[in-house]
């Protein structure tokens, strides 16, 4: 069985559970996806320090304060997305912005680089070059024209997908094509898992998740598909991350008196 099939198996055995039925399921998945996204770029709160800090405000002693400021960020730019998939908002550069500026909304600064001033909390555009180990990212002043153009190509293709596997082979393309341009100064990361993840909300799907535990084989995953400029690597791997995460919840559901959230999370 390839993977969209096994896929499709497994993600009719997870919408059987109706957990989205549940009181409080979509807030624990939500933390969850912010817990996994904050912790790829490097939070190093733990599964139930994530969620004591964001079903209760507190804020874990003895980690960095930046951890939690990311994760709170996060958190509130998923429900944010969230918010805005139900009522199908167009995805232009000015939303993909309006994400932005919350993902950095308590970590980013303003910079003073040779292509002029920009603040990376208000989701400015970067106007210097990026480098992420051996990779380089577009010149700052193509940023505007290749965001613009994803956007438009996206905008032919949200409401002609139909079928499960076309409308997260568009999600997970788009989250591709973001991630490559590398629109902003930090969390890019975020900000494009954020869009894919608006791509399935907007379809009535949950969001996608990627395991911090996986972050290497996510990382290879994007540096295959760049090296053969074909995105079935990072298809491949996230297809395997979501059969991962809805396998997880359907064990936590049969598993009387397991606690959900952080099964999600482990």
């Amino acid at each position: 069985m390839d993977i969209k099939n096994k896929f499709r198996e497994k993600l009719k055995d997870f919408q059987k559970l109706k957990l989205y039925e549940a009181i409080n399921w979509e807030k624990y998945n939500y933390m969850s996806v912010s817990h996994h996204s904050t912790a790829i770029e490097g939070s190093s709160l733990t599964e139930s320090e994530s969620q004591m800090l964001l079903d209760e405000g507190i804020t874990p002693k003895g980690k960095p304060l930046e951890h939690s400021v990311m994760e709170k960020d996060h958190y509130s730019a998923l429900r944010f997305v969230a918010k805005e998939a139900k009522t199908k908002r167009k995805v232009t550069p000015e939303f993909i912005k309006a994400v932005s500026s919350r993902v950095m909304h308590g970590t980013g600064k303003e910079y003073n680089a040779m292509g002029g001033q920009f603040d990376s909390s208000k989701g400015e555009y970067r106007k210097l070059g990026v480098f992420a180990g051996d990779t380089s990212f577009p010149n700052y002043q193509k940023l505007e024209g290749m965001v613009q153009t994803i956007c438009d190509e996206l905008e032919k293709k949200i409401n002609k997908v139909t079928a499960v596997t076309e409308i997260y082979d568009l999600a997970f393309d788009f989250h591709f094509d973001l991630v490559s341009v590398h629109p902003f100064a930090d969390g890019n990361g975020r900000v494009s898992r954020l869009m894919m993840s608006y791509i399935l909300m907007y379809h009535g799907h949950t969001p996608a998740i990627i395991n911090k535990q996986d972050r290497q084989e996510y990382i290879d995953s994007l540096k295959k598909s760049r090296k053969i400029e074909n995105t079935g690597p990072l298809r491949g791997f996230l297809y395997a991350q979501q059969i991962k995460h809805f396998d997880k919840q359907i064990e936590a559901q049969r598993s009387s008196g397991k606690d959900i959230f952080l099964s999600m999370l482990i």
